[in-house]
């Protein structure tokens, strides 16, 4: 029997449970940036492989589905859509569950409001005289290190965050103790603009960031102070450490511009997009060695991997598929076969 991470006293019986909170990232994934539950797409983009696989939710239209993917779903994917992002089974109980339901609710209510829809131009932060706001990024941290091996603290500070929600009354100078930044990357233009944003975590020595559609937060793993990082542009100078909040009253959440934040997205996905293209680069010179016994001419490894990615007979995403990938390269093998 599994125990529940929180209180490992009850068993963890749990499920679907959002590591992140569902309210802050559904309209990154939906279809035009709405907030209706389980309409969400996504594409499963792993970078040690060389396809884009859909994902979508349970209340995604099959008209949506085609338009987007190029195609209807298929028995597995509808399968996967009963599972939604970012959530697990039997990790904490039902009772832990309410916790943080009690965490996430009052920040949904009455401090989201308060960012989104807001044009912040020239603004550089703004202040919440309440540990609701410091709280609550600290849970998205908490379960994220809790639920996803790839964003790792440390065991004691691992410890502290798990001490504190399971007794937060008790434990609330525990709680601002905690270095902490927070940045609101101010998204602007309409539901449909927060498609552009993005969900994913980010390492780099001792510093964690969680890229969390509109915000954006960073931690150390430790107890360690953090350093200076470029995070696409966003750090730099000394601004790292004057947005670190510990042992205030005050919390200060910077506010990154909408400029800025397009610029920021752009150098994301730019990174993103050229560790694919490497993957493909090392896929087909692998598969070409593999089958002529020679590497390819260079020219003839980007002309492939520009196939890909410039594809104008196939629409969207589907073009990053698994099976378009293996027709492409089956193609190209053979028409650059050695003479």
């Amino acid at each position: 029997m599994k125990l529940c991470k929180l209180c490992i006293e009850r068993p963890a019986d749990k499920t679907n449970t959002h590591y992140l909170t569902d309210g802050i990232i559904r309209s990154c994934l939906n279809v035009a940036g709405s907030n209706e539950r389980e309409k969400a797409m996504a594409f499963d983009i792993s970078l040690d492989q060389t396809s884009i696989e859909p994902r979508f939710q349970r209340n995604t239209s099959l008209e949506e589905i085609v338009k987007n993917f190029g195609r209807e779903a298929t028995e597995i994917e509808i399968e996967n859509a009963k599972t939604p992002f970012f959530a697990v089974d039997h990790v904490f109980c039902s009772e832990c569950e309410k916790k943080f339901t009690a965490i996430e609710s009052p920040f949904l209510q009455h401090i989201l409001p308060k960012l989104r829809g807001k044009d912040f131009t020239g603004k550089k932060e703004i202040d919440f005289n309440s540990d609701q706001v410091r709280e609550f990024f600290l849970l998205q941290v908490y379960r994220l290190a809790v639920c996803d091996p790839g964003f790792q603290l440390s065991a004691d500070k691992l410890d502290k965050l798990r001490q504190y929600f399971n007794a937060p009354k008790e434990n609330v100078n525990m709680l601002k103790s905690i270095p902490l930044q927070v940045s609101y990357l101010n998204t602007l233009g309409g539901d449909e603009e927060y498609t552009t944003n993005a969900v994913g975590i980010a390492t780099q020595g001792n510093n964690r960031s969680v890229i969390f559609n509109d915000f954006i937060i960073q931690i150390s793993a430790d107890d360690l102070e953090m350093y200076p990082i470029n995070l696409y542009g966003i750090n730099a100078g000394t601004v790292l450490s004057d947005f670190t909040n510990v042992n205030e009253e005050i919390f200060r959440i910077r506010i990154i511009e909408n400029t800025q934040r397009k610029a920021f997205y752009a150098a994301y996905h730019k990174e993103k997009a050229e560790k694919f293209k490497n993957n493909y680069r090392h896929e087909f010179t692998r598969r070409y060695f593999g089958t002529y016994g020679l590497i390819p001419n260079p020219s003839v490894t980007e002309t492939f991997v520009n196939a890909i990615i410039h594809e104008k007979d196939v629409e969207d995403e589907s073009k990053y598929s698994k099976s378009h990938f293996e027709k492409t390269i089956a193609i190209y093998l053979n028409k650059y076969r050695p003479r």
